[in-house]
């Protein structure tokens, strides 16, 4: 893979050292990202990258992510575009002395010298190595010449395909009801009216901070963003999305941005009367963002005649200096949520990068604590216990830095938890719901977290009222639920359960050991043969260090159930 930063040297040669620094840090960054999707540099040549990978597949997987990432840079940074141009080639290479050499390695250079700025283009033999992928979208570009290079050679323009979306909308789920005692909205996204793409990103990522403020107000019920993000005015109408999300108010809007200005256009609707009840329009700087949102979320809770405990104290909370660091944050949150081992660790040196502009964010430190305890749990570490306790360390970093941020509380709590400190974990989430009482990823969090601390009963209830904050719940919402099932030992309900997860995968163990208790042991076994062909290390000595119950009978339960099962000890 040959990859060279678009106009590197013209931003060096530029006076502003801000933009010289920048992109000094993206080159390095993208190098250091390479060793982390299984590569290896074999050369660096000032803003020219050569990496060289054991397959096709992890190359242009490589470039994907990497190019998505850094089309988000831009929009939080000044502007300026930080792009590379990437080609990948598959053949033999000779190294002799730390030096790469041969002929696809000159393939790839010339690839990357035709490929447009953000663009990936590979050869015909990378095309017929990675095959027809779903999540792949090759558009040949014929035969084009290419420098010192005589064979002709078929290339290919590399995008992501049709994605799979984060959440499929469950229509067989019963439709929410709205009730006259407490108001309820949904936020969505912004519309995008830039034209450009990248800017969809700042549209949500507006928006995400608008819905954490007024999960806040305690009156008001606030669906949560991974519902509400689902729905949009273009397709569907108001009617339609307040019946989908059972709430009476949508607060809407558009975003039009050039340059680092930004005008942003919002109203209130009443969802049974379709009207607005309130509107306004911004012309803004990128760098007042965070006075808009809190704005925003006011002017939202006045016109509802909800009341916050601690408004005069807002303010308090501590917001970036710089919005690169807040960009960055949000870009890694995307890649932690994909629950892999390379995008743990790309999130967590965007995570690094952040903490160097901004030390005193507490956000970025509640995430880095995130990425280090996914470390642990995942086995992804090779210092687990070193893992959980900078998990543990870096949460209470974000607290002391921010004591009106909910997340840190909640990051610190669901450190606790993994260290098996259940009285501090169930004491620090009750200080998250503290400040955002509404918070569905937190509630959903803290309900299981009872489950380990002995209190599965009251983890079901928590669960159901964060499904109804957040109707179109994602996966492990349902894999709590199951799990506070089987500590209960209603295995039937833990079967229901894992069956309605969109990917049941990591539910197997569960399916496994509840078929086992209710006697039912062919279908045990299947599944227990499932959980071996995902995981073929898997055995259940190493298994039960990771679930941290406090109640010993419970852990042993399901130990006797996936034994019975048919896995291994």
């Amino acid at each position: 893979m040959f990859a060279d930063m678009v106009g590197y040297s013209r931003q060096l040669e530029q006076d502003e050292r801000r933009n010289a620094l920048q992109a000094e840090r993206s080159v390095e960054l993208f190098r250091s990202l390479v060793g982390d999707y299984g590569g290896a540099v074999a050369n660096v040549a000032g803003d020219g990258i050569l990496a060289i990978f054991a397959s096709a597949d992890e190359a242009v997987r490589f470039a994907i992510q990497v190019q998505s990432d850094f089309q988000g840079q831009a929009v939080w940074g000044d502007g300026q575009p930080i792009e590379f141009r990437i080609g990948i080639n598959l053949g033999e290479i000779t190294e002799s002395q730390g030096d790469v050499r041969g002929h696809s390695v000159n393939v790839a250079a010339r690839l990357q010298q035709i490929a447009e700025p953000g663009a990936i283009v590979v050869s015909s033999a990378v095309r017929d190595a990675v095959g027809d992928q779903a999540e792949l979208s090759l558009r040949s570009l014929g035969r084009p010449t290419l420098k010192n290079i005589q064979t002709s050679i078929e290339v290919f323009s590399v995008g992501r395909g049709e994605q799979e979306p984060e959440l499929v909308v469950r229509d067989t789920r019963p439709t929410p009801t709205v009730t006259a005692r407490q108001p309820s909205i949904a936020v969505l996204a912004l519309q995008n009216l830039s034209g450009d793409p990248s800017n969809d990103h700042l549209c949500e990522g507006v928006v995400e901070d608008v819905i954490a403020n007024l999960t806040r107000f305690r009156s008001l019920m606030v669906i949560a963003r991974h519902s509400a993000f689902l729905f949009s005015l273009k397709s569907s109408t108001v009617g339609e999305i307040g019946r989908r999300l059972g709430v009476r108010y949508l607060l809407a809007g558009s975003l039009r941005r050039s340059g680092k200005r930004v005008r942003i256009g919002v109203e209130l609707i009443d969802v049974e009367s379709e009207s607005a009840l309130w509107s306004d329009d911004y012309r803004i700087d990128v760098e007042e963002l965070f006075d808009l949102q809190d704005e925003i979320a006011g002017s939202v809770a006045a016109r509802l005649a909800v009341q916050i405990d601690f408004a005069e104290r807002r303010q308090e909370s501590h917001h970036p200096r710089d919005l690169l660091a807040y960009g960055l944050v949000l870009r890694g949150q995307h890649l932690v949520a994909l629950y892999t081992k390379e995008g743990n660790a790309h999130a967590r040196r965007l995570f690094d990068e952040a903490a160097s502009i901004a030390p005193d964010y507490g956000r970025v430190y509640s995430s880095l604590s995130r990425t280090h305890n996914l470390d642990w749990r995942y086995s992804w570490s090779a210092s687990p216990d070193e893992s959980l306790d900078a998990a543990v360390a870096l949460a209470q970093r974000a607290v002391d830095l921010d004591r009106l941020d909910a997340r840190g509380f909640s990051e610190l709590g669901f450190a606790h938890l993994y260290k098996k400190q259940h009285e501090k974990a169930v004491a620090e989430y009750r200080r998250a719901l503290a400040l955002n009482p509404n918070d569905a990823d937190i509630i959903a969090e803290y309900a299981d977290a009872l489950v380990y601390a002995g209190r599965p009963e009251e983890s079901v209830e928590l669960l159901e009222r964060a499904m109804r904050l957040n109707p179109y719940y994602p996966d492990w919402y349902l894999w709590y639920l199951a799990d506070a099932y089987i500590t209960l030992r209603r295995h039937s309900d833990v079967i229901a359960t894992v069956q309605k997860m969109q990917k049941p995968d990591e539910g197997r163990r569960m399916l496994a050991a509840s078929y086992a208790h209710l006697g039912k042991l062919d279908e045990a076994r299947a599944e227990a043969e499932a959980v071996l062909r995902l995981h073929p290390d898997f055995t259940i000595s190493r298994w039960r260090q990771r679930p941290p119950y406090q109640d010993e009978e419970a852990l042993e339960h399901f130990i006797e159930g996936m034994r019975m099962a048919g896995l291994p000890d």
